[in-house]
């Protein structure tokens, strides 16, 4: 019974470290990402403050730049459509959400999952793109960013306070960038633009 009890033990401690290290460390690597993408687009906050150069930018001039553009504004297109669906006068967006786990709806939950997961790696795409010099699209992937934590913190229970937090800073770095608008309103956001962010607040 004892050398059963080893061996189970021994088992139960491979399979544990086969799992840590190919989900453990999988899930690390995203969570890291993800504070990652947010200090990149705190610090184009800050140089937008001090941008005193109004010159053409580099992205203007880039294929690959606008062809993620539109990508991103196709894919939240979609995502806002399905977000709407899921808010209603009797429920929240996470009331919304988590329901697709009580009735069990895994098409909706595989889907939404995929253009969270889509949205995201082309949120930090853009987090590297220096897009200080592109107000408008900086401030939508800013709100962007901040309800797509939401929806994460739905999706992943385990991590819910981690992409809690994670939105309250994205949040924030939203009220910064609308005072700094105010002080100097430098460039006008484009009306699609605005519209979608009125649909993701709202």
């Amino acid at each position: 019974m004892t050398e059963y009890m080893e061996d189970f033990e021994t088992d139960y401690e491979e399979i544990f470290n086969d799992w840590y290290e190919i989900e453990g460390v999988r899930k690390i690597k995203e969570l890291s990402r993800q504070l990652r993408t947010f200090f990149n687009y705190r610090m184009e906050v800050i140089r937008y403050r001090f941008w005193t150069n109004p010159h053409l930018a580099e992205n203007y001039r880039n294929n690959k730049f606008f062809s993620r553009k539109q990508e991103l504004e196709t894919l939240t297109h979609e995502f806002i459509t399905m977000l709407k669906k899921l808010k209603n006068s009797t429920q929240t967006l996470e009331e919304g959400i988590r329901s697709l786990f009580f009735n069990n709806n895994r098409t909706p939950i595989i889907r939404l999952s995929e253009i969270t997961e889509k949205i995201s790696i082309l949120i930090h795409y853009f987090s590297d793109e220096n897009i200080h010099d592109h107000l408008s699209l900086l401030k939508f992937v800013v709100v962007l960013a901040k309800n797509i934590c939401l929806v994460k913190k739905c999706l992943h229970i385990q991590f819910s306070e981690f992409y809690e937090e994670l939105r309250i800073n994205y949040h924030s770095l939203e009220g910064e960038l609308e005072s700094l608008l105010e002080k100097a309103p430098r460039v006008k956001i484009r009306n699609p633009k605005k519209q979608l962010e009125e649909r993701l607040t709202s």
